[in-house]
């Protein structure tokens, strides 16, 4: 091996690795979609004007070979600077909370057998670089996750803090739809039959998914206006009134529905939406992002709780994991509803400097007990 680290810090070289790039996360099993270049790169496109912040994409090399990324930004937007100065992040991350995107499971790229050199190199790099960043903050991490094991030697000055942070919800493992039944509470699985006879018996039941550039406009603002109906009286915030949110997004559309990597899914009766749901899908998983229903005729079909079941089916049929993602709740309905396992999330800061995390620590007690936001 001959390894190297080079390191991306402008528009150019983002759009100049985009082959590499591709090349590499399509042979990287444990990267997902939010590692993609496609969500990477629309994130940056429509957040970095928007936030002071800079590209620090670390790239390992054996000769002229690229075998890892580390694609990281470093945001020193007030207020987070005021305590955390420099913050290193993945790339997908680091917005508003009025405009999050909640990019998840995010982690090192790396091609197979360069896993522990990645860590070593990274580790070393930026332990040498701490000029360049003061703080760190990795969100919705899986516990498997690589990025975890930096700077575990013990000579390492780089102080580490991790925190439970959630959990992931996914259906996978069935041999097919009964056996799926089986495993729902029994509430839902007489619901399930119930609602799908009370539909079938009112009208023609169709589906129709958004599968080109010609359809991602208007399902999407269908997509909100559902989303809206189902959540306005019941939620402080509607992600959908962010403009970056929906800039994102309709550009991302455009990236993934043409490589068959997301799509919006409604369900009709009588060419009447009821329901909608929208997701990614990748190296065999379905991602459930975003879904909303009309309130009306809700509460007689339960028409987002019927699309997703079926939804389900079909994973299982093409042996794919269904994927709910991230709940801060390990007890959620999705246990039962939907016969869900969960997975353990955690969130991971570093800092080089022991008086950054004492200032942290006190802030985000405040933060909690005494001011009790989030």
């Amino acid at each position: 091996m001959n390894l190297s680290i080079r390191v991306i810090d402008t528009d150019t070289g983002f759009r100049s690795i985009q082959k590499e790039w591709d090349a590499l996360y399509e042979n990287c099993d444990k990267a997902g979609i939010f590692s993609s270049w496609d969500w990477m790169h629309t994130w940056w496109e429509v957040f970095s004007k928007n936030l002071k912040t800079e590209l620090f994409i670390i790239c390992l090399y054996d000769e002229d070979s690229l075998v890892g990324i580390a694609p990281f930004h470093i945001v020193s937007s007030f207020p987070k600077s005021w305590i955390q100065g420099k913050t290193l992040c993945f790339i997908g991350s680091g917005e508003e909370k009025k405009d999050m995107i909640v990019t998840q499971f995010n982690d090192f790229i790396v091609a197979a057998g360069y896993e522990d050199q990645m860590v070593d190199q990274i580790s070393d790099y930026l332990e040498n670089t701490t000029s360049n960043w003061s703080f760190a903050d990795f969100e919705f991490l899986l516990k498997d996750s690589l990025i975890a094991k930096c700077f575990s030697s013990v000579n390492s000055k780089i102080i580490k803090g991790e925190v439970d942070y959630g959990v992931r919800f996914i259906v996978s493992g069935m041999a097919d739809f009964e056996q799926y039944q089986s495993k729902m509470g029994k509430r839902w699985r007489k619901m399930y039959a119930k609602k799908s006879r009370i539909l079938s018996r009112d009208g023609e039941v169709t589906t129709k998914i958004t599968d080109d550039l010609q359809s991602i406009d208007e399902s999407f603002e269908l997509l909100s206006k559902m989303h809206s109906s189902r959540w306005n009286d019941r939620a402080k915030l509607n992600i959908f009134d962010s403009p970056l949110f929906k800039e994102f997004h309709l550009e991302a559309l455009k990236r993934l529905v043409p490589k068959q990597k997301a799509f919006i899914k409604t369900l009709y009766l009588d060419e009447k939406p009821l329901a909608t749901y929208y997701c990614f899908v990748d190296k065999g998983v379905i991602h459930y992002y975003q879904s909303g229903f009309y309130s009306e005729n809700a509460n007689r079909y339960s028409p987002l709780f019927i699309l997703v079941c079926n939804e389900i089916g079909e994973a299982i049929k093409n042996k794919q994991v269904f994927d709910f993602m991230f709940s801060d709740a390990g007890d959620s309905y999705k246990k039962e509803q939907y016969a869900a396992e969960t997975e353990p999330m955690f969130r991971l800061r570093w800092s080089p400097h022991k008086y950054r995390f004492t200032l942290f620590n006190i802030a985000k007690f405040i933060q909690l007990k005494i001011l009790k936001v989030d």
